[in-house]
């Protein structure tokens, strides 16, 4: 039986910045291959791009195609999601990406210059697999001749040993490269089999500073390994390597990535206190009602709620109330935007519909 634990944390609020400039929830896609050309070359449903390999030569791999990626009707709360197959032997390489997120980036408002990653993601089964599954962010990086991208921040799940650790190109005492960080100490941050969770990952692309947030885990580096910074993102990427010795395939399941332009880090709906409006939204994950209540007598005006793919969801209007109760029961599972107006400005957090 699958088991849901998602990541707790107290919600507070922070002046309305936060520009969602990627999303997928799977649900507008049909169940299937997400496409039919596995060289990363012509775009599949949903304009993704896959690109799936059993590696150079000599090697044990041989499941490399199409049905490595998968549209499926088991992802988070029984929607559909995005299900990646790892190779089968000792070499492979899965990625999974969608052109644009430049662009977006690129256009973004002026003073958002963190970028923070956000997805459901379910562990799967118990398996002897040594595949290493994520998202990772990628950047260009003009400082050298000829450029190059950089993994500038990330999560790896190893498969055979239910491991969590970040991923990102940093400053290790002058030796830059790209390191796996441990979120927690040994054996790491050890995450439970067939169980979803969401996490979330942000990166200053003024400072180089990286940040990770999962389970009851917030985490990140001194200033001494931070390095660019690069601030010309280029893509987003679902990711599945096999970097040892393995003969086993391993499937992990993707839900509701959120990618946003913010101006000050708030993942997975935490973030520092606005002492002009400061609300708090509770339960958060719910089912079918979610309160909100003042934290210092602003008054609530209204409500407006935006799913994943920016699109509006719910409007309310409220008489300058200090509690507030919100009916959702209409809107189906996944993770919103609660966009919350009083007479001191308006503030946004996130909450998750179970």
């Amino acid at each position: 039986m699958k088991k849901l634990l998602l990541l707790s944390l107290i919600l507070c609020s922070s002046i309305v910045s936060a520009q969602i400039i990627q999303s997928e929830d799977f649900n507008g896609l049909t169940i299937g291959n997400i496409g039919t050309d596995p060289t990363g070359v012509t775009a599949g449903q949903g304009e993704w791009l896959t690109f799936t390999s059993n590696g150079a030569d000599p090697t044990t791999g041989t499941n490399a195609g199409n049905s490595n990626f998968q549209v499926v009707a088991s992802g988070f709360g029984a929607t559909n999601g995005l299900k990646i197959v790892s190779s089968n032997g000792n070499k492979g390489n899965r990625f999974m990406w969608k052109d644009g997120l430049d662009v977006a980036w690129d256009t973004r408002t002026e003073g958002n210059e963190i970028i923070e990653v956000e997805y459901d993601f379910f562990t799967g089964p118990a398996t002897t697999s040594t595949a290493q599954v994520g998202v990772r962010l990628y950047a260009t990086d003009n400082s050298v001749t000829p450029a190059v991208t950089r993994t500038v921040n990330g999560f790896v799940y190893s498969m055979n040993t239910r491991v969590l650790q970040g991923v990102a190109y940093l400053n290790n005492a002058g030796t830059f490269g790209t390191f796996l960080i441990n979120l927690a100490a040994a054996p790491g941050l050890v995450l439970t089999a067939d169980t979803w969770y969401r996490i979330g990952f942000a990166y200053d692309t003024t400072t180089g500073e990286t940040i990770w947030k999962a389970s009851t885990v917030y985490t990140g580096l001194p200033a001494a390994n931070w390095a660019g910074p690069f601030p010309l993102i280029s893509e987003v990427d679902f990711v599945s390597t096999v970097p040892t010795t393995n003969s086993a395939v391993s499937e992990v399941i993707f839900d509701n990535l959120v990618v946003e332009a913010t101006f000050e880090e708030e993942l997975l709906g935490v973030n520092t206190v606005n002492e002009v409006a400061a609300f708090s939204v509770f339960p958060n994950p719910t089912t079918n009602n979610f309160t909100i209540n003042s934290a210092n007598s602003s008054t609530i005006n209204g409500v407006e709620m935006v799913d994943i793919n920016g699109r509006t969801v719910k409007s309310i209007k409220f008489d300058n109330l200090t509690s507030a109760d919100v009916n959702i029961a209409d809107l189906s599972q996944g993770v919103y935007m609660v966009k919350i107006s009083s007479e001191n400005g308006s503030v946004t957090q996130k909450i998750v519909k179970q």
